[in-house]
Parts: C-alpha cells; sequence; structure tokens
C-alpha cells in the first residue's frame, strides 16, 4: 500500500544509522520534483523555503500522531488543531459531473499550490483516522531505522519495517547479551568436556 504521508514522513533519514542515507531530502529538489511527480501533485511548481518549512511542520505533525497511536494514546487536541490548519490552508469547491453510466461528485481545489499539496496529504492521513485504522501507521522498532511504514498484518503485530531490521536488532541484542555474561560463566551452547585427568568416555567416581 502506497501513501504519500508516508513518503513525506520518510523524507528525514538524520541520525538514522542504519538507512542508506543520513539527510533531509526536503533540501533535495530532485527528490521534492519526483514526490511531486509521484503523487500528482506537479501543478504546485517548485518549492520556496516557505513550502519545505510547511512540508518539514506537516511532517512533525504527522510523525507526533503516529508515536501517539503507537502508544495507544489519543491525538492531543493541540495536534488535532494544527492538522486542520492544514486542512483548511487549501480552499476548494465540490462539484457534480456527469461520467459515463451516471454522476460524480468531486473535490476541486481552487489554487494548486503547496499549501494545496500540505493539505492533499493532511487529507490523506485523515480519512485514515476516519474510516480505516491509524494506529497501523508505525515506526521501526529498529532505533537506528526509523523508517515509518503501515502494517498489514491481520493481527497489527508487525514490528519492524523490514526483516532485516528485524535480524539486526536481534544480533545486536545477542552479542551485547554476550558481552554482559560473566567471563567465568560458561556458554550454555557448548556442552560440558571431560573432567581434568579423567580418560574420555570414563567417569570419576
Amino acid at each position: 500500500m502506497e501513501w504519500a504521508c508516508l513518503d513525506l514522513l520518510n523524507s528525514d533519514s538524520r541520525g538514522c544509522t542504519d538507512r542508506s542515507r543520513d539527510d533531509d531530502l526536503l533540501d533535495d529538489p530532485r527528490w521534492l520534483e519526483g514526490f511531486l511527480s509521484r503523487w500528482g501533485f506537479q501543478a504546485a511548481g517548485s518549492p520556496d523555503a516557505g513550502a519545505r518549512a510547511s512540508l518539514g511542520a506537516l511532517r512533525s505533525l504527522l510523525r507526533r500522531i503516529v508515536m501517539s497511536f503507537s502508544a495507544g494514546e489519543g491525538v492531543s487536541a493541540r495536534d488535532l488543531a494544527r492538522l486542520n490548519e492544514f486542512l483548511e490552508a487549501s480552499p476548494a469547491v465540490q462539484r457534480i459531473r456527469e461520467v459515463e453510466g451516471g454522476y460524480a461528485a468531486e473535490y476541486v481545489p481552487l489554487r494548486r499550490d503547496w499549501a494545496w499539496v500540505c493539505a492533499e496529504i493532511a487529507r490523506e492521513f485523515a480519512r485514515e483516522m476516519e474510516h480505516g485504522e491509524p494506529s497501523r501507521f508505525k515506526m521501526c522498532a529498529n532505533p537506528a531505522c526509523r523508517w515509518f511504514f503501515y502494517d498489514e498484518s491481520r493481527n497489527r503485530s508487525r514490528r519492524w519495517c523490514a526483516r532485516d531490521c528485524g535480524n539486526l536488532v536481534k544480533v545486536r541484542e545477542f552479542r551485547a547479551r554476550r558481552r554482559a555474561a560473566p567471563a567465568s560463566s560458561p556458554d550454555p551452547t557448548v556442552p560440558p568436556g571431560p573432567t581434568r585427568g579423567t580418560p574420555p568416555g570414563e567417569t570419576r567416581h
């Protein structure tokens, strides 16, 4: 499942040492151009500093909301009001048009600018809040990754953005346990050898 809001959330990889990059893609004009193309937002044009700041603010807001859902909490009144500000920043009208076999109502923005881009991303997320299961938006449990994903598992038990991340964390935890174990402690995975001075195959009485 593809989401523009996840694309925006994952545009910041600063400090994510297990990712292939460590940067903020909102500072990359080529990424922004591709972002517009992927989600059909080309009419917004090239972003200025204000547009990038708005995208960054929306990204931070969505991150807080996702983390609230992950913690089993509701959205704070402040964050809900801020989300509404993004939704309201792009004026639009609704109209009906004739289509094959009937009619269809549609939502038509009055301006296709960067406020519209932010509103469309916020609207996508808000629709999931209303009709879906927003707690399925999660952040990878690997603290060195922090990639956001949508959990499509039946029981919402997925913890990692990918299997590789889960394996990395398990290996690190195993090595940490081994380093923390006292040096004199026997390795439980190695069978005990014969008692010193006792021939193999014999037991000292």
